[in-house]
């Protein structure tokens, strides 16, 4: 039996992004190191020569500004361990590129599928594992800081990260598991961002099935509209803890006691009056808390694009909103429909929740751009073929020319 080494790669390195092993705790600079990030740093080195899938487009302009940034920056504001990020962004974005290329349709929906099930395992595994511990694990109980989730951010972003993964398998035969999983884990543990993430999956599914231009959407808004009218009647005569989660007021009770989200974005705002030219990879909530003589539980300010204005300044963020732009009205097709609205989906929780580092989107990203690739030089080949068989059929169709008649001597 032959082994795909690319494929095997490829496997290898996607179910350690989105099944997170931990191998250390920074407690000084709240970061993890997991298995991904060794693969991160050894895989890149087999590919070398693709180096030449590398081409000029809003995400690498966005990643060599931002690393300039930083490098800029650190003189004044030092670095840390989190200024390494850079690396692991850099890293994830060209291995995506790389398998982008190398795989085939067919092999990328298998993938998806095998990811799939290494999250079903790793998710009943951890629940034997902590069978004690379920009713922590799967409610907003502080005991369950021990417990290991499938990411090291914790039970909201393996909820997110399972709406996301369900994106990828629409049109497959393995997706309603995949929403189902998505849309009960991020139910039971209270994620707001997950539930959201699965309510947008589960449209897109819809809507690719829809049966006229604006069925499915018009479905999709009514049901929507009952549920919400319902859950509001029912939090004014009982109490539903999820329903509790989508509750502004406990943001701003939480903003009062400087922890959240609110008390995060207003004192990064803080920050950037001071200086919008970016304080460099990592370093933003620590400036914050050097501004505003407070400690922050986070290790990131809960959006992304806040994030990247404040350590990457104006200018990254402004190639991050046209990378942003670029990837919404590009036009994709075959499984690079699905990556683009795992993207999307990506970006639009990243108002509330991810800190723009993660290696799965980066990944992805990469993978974008590297289908797009494949793609525009499939047209420009198919183009060139048209372009012969039409001037083919045209010396076909020329009249023949007549030869002189001779004169007469």
């Amino acid at each position: 039996m032959v082994i795909n080494k690319t494929r095997a790669m490829a496997i290898t390195l996607m179910a350690m992004i989105f099944v997170q092993i931990p191998l250390g705790h920074s407690s000084a600079s709240k970061t993890h190191v997991n298995v991904y990030h060794l693969l991160l740093l050894m895989m890149p080195v087999l590919y070398l020569p693709a180096l030449r899938y590398l081409k000029l487009n809003p995400a690498t302009a966005f990643i060599g500004v931002l690393t300039a940034t930083s490098m800029a920056a650190a003189a004044t504001y030092g670095g840390g361990l989190r200024s390494t990020l850079i690396v692991f962004v850099a890293s994830s974005y060209f291995l995506g590129m790389v398998f982008g290329h190398k795989l085939a349709e067919i092999e990328l929906r298998r993938i998806f599928v095998w990811m799939l099930g290494c999250c079903i395992v790793f998710i009943f595994l951890r629940d034997i594992a902590y069978a004690n511990a379920l009713g922590s694990i799967y409610t907003r109980s502080e005991s369950a800081s021990s417990v290991l989730y499938m990411s090291t951010g914790g039970r909201n972003i393996e909820a997110s990260l399972l709406a996301l993964l369900s994106i990828l398998l629409i049109g497959t035969r393995a997706y309603p598991i995949a929403a189902g999983i998505a849309f009960l884990t991020s139910a039971t543990m209270l994620s707001r961002a997950g539930l959201i993430g699965a309510a947008v999956s589960i449209f897109i599914a819809a809507w690719r099935m829809r049966k006229t231009r604006h069925y499915y959407f018009y479905t999709f808004f009514c049901v929507a509209m009952v549920v919400l009218v319902v859950g509001l009647i029912l939090s004014q005569v009982i109490d539903v803890p999820v329903l509790d989660r989508f509750n502004l007021q406990a943001e701003t009770q939480l903003e009062h006691k400087n922890v959240g989200r609110l008390a995060l974005w207003s004192n990064a705002g803080i920050a950037l009056k001071q200086n919008m030219l970016g304080y460099g990879v990592g370093n933003g909530v620590p400036i914050m808390e050097q501004i505003s003589g407070l400690k922050f539980v986070e290790n990131n300010v809960h959006n992304i694009y806040l994030q990247f204005f404040l350590e990457g300044g104006v200018q990254s963020a402004l190639l991050f909103l046209i990378m942003c732009a670029h990837i919404l009205f590009s036009k994709t097709e075959g499984q690079n429909t699905n990556v683009k609205a795992f993207l999307l989906l990506y970006l639009m929780l990243a108002f509330i929740e991810f800190s723009g580092y993660e290696a799965y989107f980066w990944f992805f990203v990469g993978m974008f751009y590297a289908r797009q690739q494949v793609r525009h030089q499939r047209l420009v080949a198919e183009a060139g073929v048209h372009e012969k068989a039409r001037r083919a059929w045209l010396r076909s169709k020329a009249p023949l020319s007549r030869p002189e008649t001779a004169h007469a001597q």
